[in-house]
């Protein structure tokens, strides 16, 4: 009777150890799904200009920017970025039910579009006003005192003078320029996923960009225009038989939008 007795101990302990790993070993594996799908998605958006006609293509002055050199830009869609963007990333997880895709896009608090001289953010609602009643946010920065509307390239606008200038013309480098301006975005970002409505999780995430890419190089800089996704995703049991907890298979994508 003893033997019968620790034998069933025995198997319960294991079994419970299994199932505890079993729950690991869930979130590794949507995490990684979720991080395939998401990297398709971003770059069918960054993409999108492909499946649409050459004419689209010509004169378009907004998009990229409206600085001193724009007639290389692109018109960029967001709501386009985001129709690709889903239609490949549900695609890639197989789901075709809207119900569930909908389920699951009430996890992606950001999709964001850092442009040449403006940052778009959509929250779980596509809805791009959350980020600001126009939707987007030029990169208005104090520097030394004034306020510059920066780019992505060293073309700045000086605003109390109405002029579009370079930034070697107030004193400022290329590597310090680049610094500025993405630790904006950066700010931009966190702030966004920080006091987003409806969290579930509990909890804060950080999205970090290289400054220097010859510092960092296993971080990527901000060195385009870029279309970003945030998935937080479905809440997944721990399949832990002593307490009920659930865990968030996160992770982001992103890819540069070019010219083609």
């Amino acid at each position: 009777m003893k033997s019968f007795f620790w034998s069933f101990i025995f198997l319960f302990c294991s079994l419970s150890l299994f199932f505890i790993g079993k729950g690991a070993d869930n979130i590794d594996i949507m995490s990684e799904r979720y991080k395939r799908a998401l990297d398709a998605g971003v770059n069918a958006a960054s993409k999108y200009r492909a499946y649409i006609s050459d004419g689209a293509l010509d004169s378009q002055g907004t998009g990229f920017g409206i600085g001193k050199e724009d007639s290389g830009n692109v018109h960029i869609d967001r709501q386009e970025c985001l129709k690709w963007f889903y239609r490949l990333f549900f695609r890639n997880l197989s789901i075709y039910d809207k119900d569930k895709q909908d389920r699951l896009k009430k996890y992606m608090p950001m999709k964001a579009v850092i442009c040449y001289d403006r940052l778009m953010i959509a929250d779980a609602e596509d809805n791009w006003n959350s980020y600001d009643l126009s939707g987007e946010k030029e990169y208005i920065i104090l520097f030394e005192g004034r306020q510059y509307k920066f780019t992505l390239s060293n073309q700045i606008y000086d605003i109390a003078r109405g002029l579009w200038i370079r930034s070697e013309d107030i004193g400022l480098g290329q590597k310090e320029r680049k610094r500025i301006l993405t630790q904006y975005i950066i700010n931009e970002l966190n702030s966004f996923m920080v006091s987003r409505g409806n969290k579930e999780s509990g909890a804060d995430y950080k999205i970090v960009f290289s400054i220097d890419d010859e510092a960092d190089t296993k971080l990527s800089g901000i060195n385009g225009v870029n279309f970003l996704v945030f998935c937080e995703g479905l809440p997944l049991p721990s399949l832990n038989p002593f307490k009920q907890e659930r865990f968030y298979a996160y992770s982001i994508g992103g890819s540069e939008i070019i010219r083609e």
